[in-house]
């Protein structure tokens, strides 16, 4: 392997745009070289990698393996192609980051862990706010004791989405392709983060509703979850809430309180100050993706990938690795099994 990994990417939507961006950023520091991108539609992929700096543009993804072959593969397709596309690379012995979810079921997840541990390649998913310098210190202030004991978390994600969001994606809205609706495309990164932080989740209740588009898939949805450490936590999600809100994540101990709406840190207070922990500088401005997906800084994709990069180097764990990018989609797809029997749910999930 030589010192530059090749780099290649499926998919040139917004997603694919993320990845790459932060791709060229590491192709102009020389840890990557940019190979091939692999899309259907030819004229836009051939556009797509003009823009980001990709060599060679293709609409075969085995034809792009056997000629380019790439050391990381970037998978950015609609839901229902993640696992396939994934499982290809994996199969040719190339190392994997998936976005999210990394799938829309457990049992293609599990197949995926398995595949790339037998295979001996690096399994990632794309979960970038845990690389954000807000949440992370969101995560070592609970980590160090500074809220003590963790007795509640919320996650709310109450985005707006118009009739025409879904409609011009056919794999929208729809349960067989993208694999569910407002928890698994837009609340999956904030629904990460309340269990990267609070823990292990131990048995939850949820109920969804279609309220406000013509989709099979929820755009609203509400969930109390039981974490094993005692603490409680509440997931709402919705694409129907006009006009959109910031996102939201506050987390709630007996001796404080931290909030960030966005990316943005809106409240510490605390009983105790924690020695040698600083909440990050203000930006200048928050994160926009509920207004506009595309809003969203490459800051953090530039960090996970970088860190997928080294951890292919270094023959280590990514950050965000199979086992942790599976977690958010076990919740969410709990939530969609405790909504469908009214009953609660007991966690580990399997399917």
């Amino acid at each position: 392997m030589s010192s530059r990994l090749k780099f290649s990417v499926v998919g040139t939507g917004v997603g694919g745009g993320f990845i790459s961006g932060a791709a060229s950023t590491l192709a102009k520091e020389g840890l990557l070289e940019l190979a091939g991108v692999v899309a259907r539609n030819p004229a836009k992929t051939e556009a797509f990698a003009r823009k980001y700096g990709f060599r060679s543009a293709y609409t075969d993804l085995n034809e792009m393996l056997r000629v380019e072959k790439p050391d990381i593969l970037a998978v950015s397709v609609p839901h229902y192609m993640h696992f396939p596309v994934a499982l290809e690379a994996i199969e040719n012995g190339v190392n994997v980051l998936v976005d999210k979810p990394m799938c829309i079921n457990l049992r293609e997840a599990d197949e995926l862990i398995r595949r790339a541990e037998r295979r001996g390649v690096k399994l990632g998913v794309i979960l970038q706010s845990r690389f954000s310098d807000t949440y992370r210190f969101v995560k070592e202030l609970t980590d160090k004791g500074g809220l003590g004991k963790l007795i509640l978390g919320e996650a709310v994600v109450e985005w707006y989405r118009t009739q025409e969001y879904y409609a011009k994606s056919g794999w929208r809205g729809r349960w067989a392709t993208e694999g569910g609706g407002a928890l698994i495309n837009q609340a999956i990164h904030t629904i990460d983060l309340l269990v990267w932080v609070l823990g292990e989740p131990a048995r939850l209740w949820a109920k969804v509703d279609t309220v406000g588009h013509d989709i099979e898939v929820e755009d609203l949805a509400a969930a109390i979850v039981e974490f094993k450490n005692g603490a409680l936590g509440v997931i709402q999600a919705s694409t129907a809430t006009y006009p959109g809100l910031p996102t939201r994540l506050e987390i709630h101990g007996l001796k404080g309180t931290v909030i960030v709406e966005g990316d943005e840190l809106k409240s510490v207070q605390l009983a105790e100050e924690v020695e040698g922990l600083k909440p990050p500088a203000r930006k200048a401005e928050g994160l926009k993706s509920w207004e506009r997906p595309e809003a969203v800084p490459l800051e953090n994709h530039t960090r996970l990938l970088r860190d997928f990069v080294e951890a292919v180097v270094e023959d280590r764990k990514p950050y965000v690795d199979g086992y942790e990018g599976r977690r958010s989609l076990e919740v969410i797809r709990a939530i969609y099994k405790s909504s469908s029997t009214g009953e609660p749910v007991n966690l580990p999930l399997k399917e």
